[in-house]
């Protein structure tokens, strides 16, 4: 008997054929048959093997997920590594795009895009190594950019029937305050 029909055979009698670390266990809600015990037993070396080629997704998985890391903006060991991402998902989500699977894991609360070894920044002599943070906020904006930008959301928020702010289309009064708007200072 293969080890294929073995695994067959196990699961027609309830047992649930596992690899945990490399090594071979079992499932089931009853204690199995002692002879089907004695052939997994036997042939435990195959079993692992057909198991280990089960489990090894393929090279379009790993296409796949290199896709959903550019995605992400991160690296594709980064999604393994956190756990966003296992092997399971590269042998089954191989076939859909992967943006589904960015909305998912960026919709996790866990999830923070990754600084990029490029962007991060090694303190030089006598500097913090404090992360340095500019927050704009209406409190902090010039009194120009919020006069642009309170007409311009009166008008396109507030009641124009022809702007549609979201589609990015406006009118002519619209298109003009959404250019002060956009060329205004901030400070």
């Amino acid at each position: 008997m293969s080890a294929i029909e073995l695994l067959a055979l196990a699961q027609a009698n309830g047992v649930l054929l596992l690899l945990v670390d490399g090594k071979l266990t079992w499932e089931a809600d009853h204690e199995p048959d002692a002879d089907l015990l004695t052939l997994l037993a036997a042939r435990k070396p195959e079993i692992i093997d057909a198991l280990n080629l089960a489990n090894t997704p393929p090279q379009q998985g790993w296409e796949w997920l290199t896709r959903l890391a550019s995605l992400l903006d991160c690296a594709p060991a980064d999604l393994l590594d956190r756990g966003f991402v296992d092997h399971h998902d590269l042998a089954e989500q191989h076939q859909l795009h992967p943006r589904f699977a960015a909305k998912l894991i960026r919709s996790h609360p866990q999830w923070c895009q990754p600084i990029a070894p490029s962007e991060q920044q090694t303190p030089e002599h006598g500097e913090s190594s404090e992360p340095q943070h500019a927050h704009h906020t209406a409190a902090t904006a010039s009194q120009a950019w919020l006069t642009a930008r309170d007409a311009f959301h009166a008008h396109a928020l507030g009641g124009c029937p022809h702007c549609y702010p979201s589609l990015g289309r406006y009118c002519v009064t619209g298109a003009e305050l959404r250019a002060r708007y956009d060329s205004t200072a901030w400070s």
